[in-house]
């Protein structure tokens, strides 16, 4: 026999905003291909690893979702960034060319052991969202079932 179940309280877990599936989605490649034409749409030949925080964070408002997003990336995966800027030059800088990230953009970084720990981070940062989603399902639902098989009070 089987009992139908149904959602109660917050049903906001079943849809997820544009943003946050975009930014789901990103990878060096993409990340850094956006990067690339948001320097050269803005004439700008580099950027330093503070330009990107101030990307990343949109404070001001006035930095395109994808390019926050892929200036997110870059900063949750900071040896990703470093792979980048230095691929043309000995030490880290903290500062990358558009060149750099279009070099990375065109796979330059795949098969690498940077491309594989950033993509291993990526899926385990997508399960434990997952889960805690899971959890907050299944606490609700528990919650709503608990609350039927209370006995009223005389």
């Amino acid at each position: 026999m089987t009992t139908p179940v149904q959602a109660v309280g917050n049903t906001s877990y079943a849809q997820e905003s544009s943003a946050l599936a975009f930014e789901q989605k990103l990878n060096i490649s993409k990340s850094s291909q956006i990067l690339a034409d948001y320097l050269k749409g803005k004439g700008k030949s580099a950027i330093n690893s503070d330009e990107l925080a101030k990307l990343a964070n949109n404070s001001a408002g006035d930095v395109p979702a994808d390019v926050s997003a892929a200036a997110a990336y870059m900063q949750r995966h900071p040896d990703v960034f470093t792979a980048i800027e230095t691929h043309d030059v000995a030490g880290a800088d903290g500062l990358s060319g558009f060149w750099n990230f279009e070099w990375a953009a065109d796979g330059g970084l795949n098969g690498t052991t940077v491309d594989s720990i950033a993509s291993m981070q990526d899926a385990f940062d997508r399960a434990i969202q997952l889960s805690s989603k899971v959890t907050e399902i299944t606490t609700d639902l528990k919650a709503s079932l608990d609350s039927t098989k209370q006995r009223p009070q005389n």
